[in-house]
């Protein structure tokens, strides 16, 4: 055995040692220690959900040392002021718990990932002689500044989708109140009566709604805030409603339940309008490949037998 076996038997044993220790640390440090497993037992646990927790460490052991190189990266990314107060206001509309700077984090691993994949498939192609590498960096750089902005579109599908969610919330919630008010209750409780028995996007906005009524806000600022989260139409309509029959003494039941009839009007409307869209397109592939087929399976027989007779 030459040099070089030896060599490689040598790397090999220290690989498979490395690796073998990285997988004893793991299990052994991301154990739940005795406090994390007795904890839940207590009295007066709050058990915090996973989207309220923090999103920079990523995987046990590996955070220790991913961790601080994430948030360098997510300073240098603030100080280019890449529009973080739109940003906040989006990651609200998403009804994200991500503060900028998880969001940030997201965005440069995404990034990261997207560049050592194109970085090794790159490397791969140079080896087998398939790729020059000016048109490697070109497309390691393309698919890194593609990564990143992607979480900008993930984000904004997310906030399509809560919206439209919220939209077919929207008429039987106000129906709720319209209901709690009519049988004598206040405002402020027909919105945690709702807020505590209904599950959704709006149920949640009005959890954080008396949240800010607990935290000493007034009704009418926190319907405002929760206006200004969501830059909805439809929703700021019935808030606009909301606090100005509750500052006028408007019956409230009569207003939510025009409210709620209108929103269920919007909805007709858009469902019409998307019906239109679809029977549009349902023409494309009739005008454009079942017509010149029909076209083709009607001419060609004739031609076929002038050219028989020719």
């Amino acid at each position: 055995m030459n040099a070089a076996m030896w060599s490689a038997i040598g790397l090999a044993i220290a690989g498979a040692v490395g690796l073998t220790m990285l997988i004893v640390t793991g299990i052994r440090f991301n154990k739940s220690s005795l406090a994390e497993r007795v904890a839940p037992q207590m009295r007066g646990y709050m058990n915090a959900e996973t989207t309220e927790r923090a999103t920079l460490p990523m995987f046990g052991t590996l955070s220790t040392i991913s961790t601080p190189l994430v948030q360098a990266g997510v300073d240098q990314l603030n100080k280019l002021n890449l529009g973080n107060a739109q940003l906040t206001s989006r990651l609200a509309q998403a009804g994200s718990r991500l503060t900028v700077a998880d969001y940030r984090a997201q965005q440069l691993m995404m990034a990261v990932g997207a560049a050592i994949l194109a970085i090794s498939g790159c490397i791969w192609a140079a080896v087998h002689h398939a790729l020059n590498p000016i048109i490697g960096l070109i497309i390691v750089t393309i698919a890194t500044v593609l990564a990143f902005f992607a979480r900008d579109n993930l984000l904004t599908a997310q906030i399509n989708r809560r919206r439209t969610k919220i939209l077919a919330e929207f008429p039987t919630v106000a129906e709720l109140l319209a209901l709690s008010v009519a049988a004598g209750e206040s405002a402020h409780s027909a919105l945690e009566r709702v807020a505590t028995t209904a599950r959704g996007e709006l149920a949640y906005e009005f959890k954080l709604v008396l949240a800010d009524i607990r935290s000493g806000d007034s009704l009418t600022s926190a319907l405002n805030s929760c206006s200004d989260r969501l830059k909805l139409h439809p929703v700021e309509r019935f808030i606009t409603g909301l606090t100005v029959a509750h500052e006028r003494g408007t019956p409230l039941a009569a207003v939510l339940y025009a409210q709620a009839r209108d929103v269920r009007e919007l909805t007709k409307r858009e469902l019409l309008e998307l019906a239109g869209k679809k029977e549009i397109s349902m023409l494309v592939p009739l005008i454009f490949g079942i017509l010149p087929l029909t076209v083709v399976f009607a001419v060609f027989p004739g031609l076929s037998l002038l050219n028989l007779g020719l």
